[in-house]
Formats: C-alpha cells, structure tokens, sequence
C-alpha cells in the first residue's frame, strides 16, 4: 500500500509565516515602533538603529518583556462553524547593555526575537491536517559598536548570531491514502468509502539548534535642531534545521462493513487492519525519521524622520520594508520520505509607522502611535498555521522615571488584522496552491503588553 507523506507539506508554511515581532523595547513600542529616526535612551537602539547607542554615557542596562495575546478564527463556507484559535499569552524577552568608552565610541548587546510566534488550534478543527500546535522562535544575540563621526552624523554596527527553533504538530487523513491493488493507481481510500476527516496518525516535527549570523547597520543624521533623519538594514540570516519527525498512531474507532477497499471480513476493525500495513515500521515510510531545511530569514530596511517643534514633543514617522520573496519555495528532506518541493510565493511587504511622545513633565512621558503593515502571504498560501495578513496596528505608552538611576516604561498595542480567506487543507503532491483551495475565511488580532525596566549608572 502507498502511504502519502502529508507531513512534508507542511512546515515551510508555518516558517514563513512566522509573525515578524517588532515590538522588542517598551518605549519603542508605545510610539508605534518608530525609532530608525530617534531610538530611546533604553540602549533599544541596539536593534532599532545601531548609530543610535553612539554618544550614550556611562553604563545603561534595560530588561523587559512583550506579552502577546493573539486571537481568531476560522469561519468554514459550507458549514458556517467558526472554529476559534486558543492560544496563550505567549511572552517575548528583550535584553540591552550599553557602555561609553568614550564621548564618540559605545559599545553595546542586545538579545531580542525578531521572528517568532505561532498558532494553536483545537485539534478537532478542520484545519489539523495541516497544523494545530505550532511554534517558532528565532533568537538574535548582537554585540554592536557606534561611533558619533560628527555632531551631525553617527553610525553604528552589530554582528548578531542567530540560533532558531520550529515544532509543528499535525494529523494525517487516512481517506487521502492510496488504496491497495487492485483499485487502480491513484485511487484514494476515501473514493472507496473511508470517511473524509479520518485520523489515523499524529506527527511532531521538531527542530532546535538551527544557526545562522546577520548584520545590523544603522546611520543617524540630525540636520537641524529639532531634526533627525535614521537609516537601518538587518541583513538576511539563513538557518540550517535539523530535527526530528515523530509518527504516532491514532485510533480511527472505525469498524469495517462488508465489501471494505481491504477485503476483511465486515467487523473488522480498522485500526487492526493499520496496524497490520506496517506503516510505522522501521524504515517505512511513517518511521519516525530524521530530516532537514534551510530557511532564510528575510533582511530588512528602515528610513524615518523624527521633528521636535519643542523640547517636550516629538513627531515621528517611518517606513519599513522587508524581503519576504525571499522565501518563494522551501526544499524539506526526511530520511525515509524523501524530498518535497514546496511553494509559498510571498510578497515583500512594506510598512508605515507614526508616532508621537509628549514629556509631560520630568518623570513622565506620554506616547502613542499607529502603524499600518502588509502581509506577506498571497491569497493561496493563507493557512491555519498562522494567517497573516496585512493589519493596522494602533499603540499607547507611559515612560515613568523612578529615581535618578531607575526608569520604567509599559505600553499597550491593538493589532487589527484584515479578514482573509483561506484554506485549511494542502494541494495534492505534484499540484501548486491555488485559491480554488480556500474554504473560509480567517479571522486574527492580538492584543500586546509591554514592560522594561532600565537602568543607568
């Protein structure tokens, strides 16, 4: 009996949409993530705008945290159910240390996760088969140094070292195997009377250790009082995965009737009949197996300006763009599955930031902001491991200085995502996604909690 590998078309998906996080500093985050053109002095500036650190005096240190609570659904065209995701608060850290060597040369480290998050959905939804519980993280460590060139002018490097990690859980249809001779090749078990929807396998694919190295550059100009203008580039990064796909059976409960695709007496439990292929066996194909990929996380370009018309209030503005065509198609290699080619033909997206930060008085300092971003992934690649789509974000903050030493930042952030259609089902081996596979339509927000913590000494 041929068994397919639904197992191989799965994980490119869920690695390209990964959720671009750019929400790695609090008081960055309460302006909308605008900081290309004036980063804060919370030593962000390190991912935000490497030329932002240059000049900064003494030792600055800030820690703090990003809770991110997604939400959605998905609506199915010809049963109206709504499925609903349930996913936790899903907690994204950010680190920063800076120190003066000099008054123009500071050196600086920061940790942070640009791409990340994922997607959990009951596993009775439709949408099993191509993934119900799926994570991915990948963790940027960059040592960064920026020197002030001029009063005008300052730039700034890192070197980050990436290290990345992707777990994918998903159910295979037992109704989408090829039947045993002597149906004719290429008849599936469901045209023979398997009930659609009919798991009979789990698998886990996880994946830890993938690393990769990425560069991030930044220039800082102020051309008048009151003015500054930032440029920013975060290189691609390319992670190498090697992991690991279990296979665990999963019983059907189903009792064969008379005249079944297997030629068992009526009775006859299906489950036996599985367990009697074979498929789990060593060196079958369903035999948890070893496979690998390499994945390229997309670089980025940011250009901003910030104007201050006093000294308490700042307006700021910026433009984003990142190189998501980068991942057009995906090649996964298991040991005893073989290769499998996989398309994903996404777009790169282009964003706009505005903010603004009022110094209400010397210990406190108002902000707030709103963003619009695209997505990335075109219509027939929208699918249930995380249905991105373009999305207008809006943000609020509050920096409080506790004492001399001491200050404290906490922001809020909306994400409103555009409804998209999508599918929840992956096109047969051999066939490119196509629109026509879309069956409803997916439903994503998210609600974001931000807290750092800084100091200066």
């Amino acid at each position: 009996m041929a068994v397919t590998a639904a197992i191989l078309a799965a994980p490119g998906t869920l690695v390209a949409q990964g959720f671009q996080v750019n929400e790695h500093g609090t008081c960055v985050m309460g302006r909308a993530g605008v900081a290309t053109p004036k980063p804060c002095g919370d030593g962000s500036a390190v991912f935000y705008n490497p030329a932002g650190v240059a000049g900064m005096t003494g030792i600055t240190t800030s820690i703090g945290v990003t809770g991110i609570y997604a939400y959605g659904s998905f609506t199915d065209d010809y049963t109206s159910d709504e499925t609903g995701l349930e996913n936790s608060l899903v907690p994204v850290p950010h680190f920063y240390a800076t120190y003066g060597i000099t008054p123009q040369l500071t050196a600086g480290f920061g940790f942070f996760v640009p791409y990340g998050l994922g997607t959990k959905w009951p596993v009775t939804f439709e949408g099993r088969f191509n993934g119900y519980d799926n994570d991915l993280r990948s963790m940027y460590f960059q040592p960064t140094l920026a020197y002030k060139l001029h009063d005008l002018v300052s730039v700034g490097a890192g070197f980050d070292f990436v290290l990345g990690s992707v777990e994918l859980n998903q159910r295979l249809d037992f109704s989408e195997q090829l039947a045993p001779p002597p149906a004719p090749a290429g008849t599936t078990l469901g045209q023979l009377g398997i009930p659609f929807h009919t798991d009979f396998a789990n698998v886990n694919l996880k994946a830890s250790g993938a690393t990769g190295i990425a560069g991030n550059f930044g220039l800082l100009i102020t051309p008048g009082e009151g003015v500054s203008i930032g440029f920013r580039y975060l290189t691609r990064s390319k992670l190498d995965y090697q992991g690991d796909a279990v296979f665990d059976p999963v019983e059907t409960g189903i009792v064969l009737p008379a005249g079944n695709p297997f030629g068992v007496p009526a009775g006859t439990s299906l489950d036996l009949v599985i367990a009697g292929l074979g498929l789990f066996d060593d060196g079958a194909l369903l035999a948890d197996q070893g496979g690998d990929a390499s994945i390229t996380m997309p670089d980025q370009v940011s250009v901003g300006v910030a104007v201050s018309p006093t000294d308490a209030v700042t307006f700021l503005a910026e433009w984003q763009w990142v190189h998501w065509s980068l991942f057009n198609e995906l090649e996964l290699v298991f040991d005893n599955a073989g290769t499998k080619l996989i398309e994903e033909n996404y777009q790169d997206t282009n964003g706009f930031r505005m903010g603004v930060e009022w110094i209400a008085d010397p210990r406190f300092t108002v902000r707030g902001g709103y963003l619009y971003h695209e997505g990335a992934a075109p219509p027939e690649t929208v699918t249930p491991l995380l249905p991105e789509g373009s999305r207008n974000e809006f943000t609020g903050g509050l920096g409080v200085r506790l004492n001399d030493r001491l200050h404290a930042d906490v922001a809020y952030q909306y994400i409103h995502q555009n409804k998209r259609r999508g599918r929840v089902r992956e096109p047969d081996a051999g066939t490119a996604p196509s629109v026509e596979l879309n069956s409803g339509l997916y439903k994503f927000n998210a609600h974001l909690f931000g807290l750092t913590l800084t100091a200066t000494f």
